[in-house]
């Protein structure tokens, strides 16, 4: 591959490592153009270059996440230059970049397919609204300042159980090892297709997290709890996009159609890279 795209947010504060990219991708024989990632990456896709082989993102994993869901449906692959703390998901700092580019412009590399979710609210009426994709996960919690809620749960149509909790996250693989791990979830290989399901403080002794099958649908219903005061939950799908959803309403999860390509230079299995991670924090 020789045509890149680079994309990054806050572009002022990354134009050095930006320009370091092209002109390493200028002297090695290739061409690229960049993009700052739109403000509000819930509304707006970007449109990548024709010719297009490979997007790399400045910043961190954050970066990567965002790009996945604005440039998901062009099917090109990505790869991350991380600003400084090592991410799980960024490929290459600014002290390896050259030999990074140097081996995808020789196509010495490995792409792995990333399952994404996606969700979208039911109302009353059937009605459906508000979908989006994630990378990582989408999580339900409560509005109004109510730090508990009670979430109803379906999979499949037939009835699982009903939490009351602080929220609950509904993860990828690849988002296993964040907000999932953040609240007890399981991490899973990022090559795997399962959808995880994690209640976030569960106000029970069954606050375990179910690991569901890539073709499962889950619904989550937020019940009544007081009469008093008027209740809403937030949903987040990968941490930035934000959906409300009224009592009554139906949050639908399941598989996407669309996917991630991530690009991987080093020959390392997922529990090599975990170990690697966890050693560095």
């Amino acid at each position: 591959m020789n045509k890149f795209f680079i994309i990054t947010r806050k572009l002022e504060k990354n134009r050095e490592k930006v320009e370091l990219l092209q002109n390493i991708i200028k002297e090695l024989g290739g061409e690229s153009d960049y993009i700052e990632s739109p403000p509000d990456e819930s509304k707006e896709d970007v449109s990548v270059p024709e010719g297009t082989e490979c997007i790399i993102t400045v910043g961190g994993d954050g970066t990567l996440i965002g790009a996945a869901r604005t440039t998901g449906k062009s099917g090109i692959p990505l790869i991350g230059m991380n600003r400084g703390h090592l991410g799980y998901l960024c490929e290459f700092g600014e002290e390896n970049a050259k030999d990074a580019i140097a081996r995808l412009i020789r196509d010495e590399f490995e792409t792995e397919k990333r399952m994404m979710i996606e969700g979208f609210i039911e109302d009353e009426n059937g009605n459906i609204s508000n979908r989006a994709v994630s990378l990582n996960d989408i999580v339900i919690t409560a509005g109004n300042n109510l730090s508990v809620v009670r979430l109803t749960v379906c999979v499949n149509g037939k009835y699982l159980y009903s939490y009351l909790c602080d929220g609950m996250i509904f993860s990828t693989p690849t988002g296993s090892t964040a907000y999932n791990l953040s609240a007890n979830g399981p991490i899973v290989d990022p090559k795997t297709s399962v959808i995880l399901l994690t209640p976030i403080n569960a106000h029970t002794l069954n606050s375990r997290s179910i690991v569901l099958d890539k073709d499962d649908e889950v619904t989550v219903e937020l019940e009544k709890r007081r009469s008093t005061k008027k209740e809403t939950g937030l949903v987040r799908f990968d941490g930035k996009n934000v959906k409300e959803i009224a009592l009554g309403e139906k949050l639908h999860v399941r598989k996407a159609d669309e996917e991630t390509k991530i690009i991987m230079l080093q020959k390392m299995n997922f529990l090599e890279r975990m170990s690697k991670k966890l050693q560095a924090d």
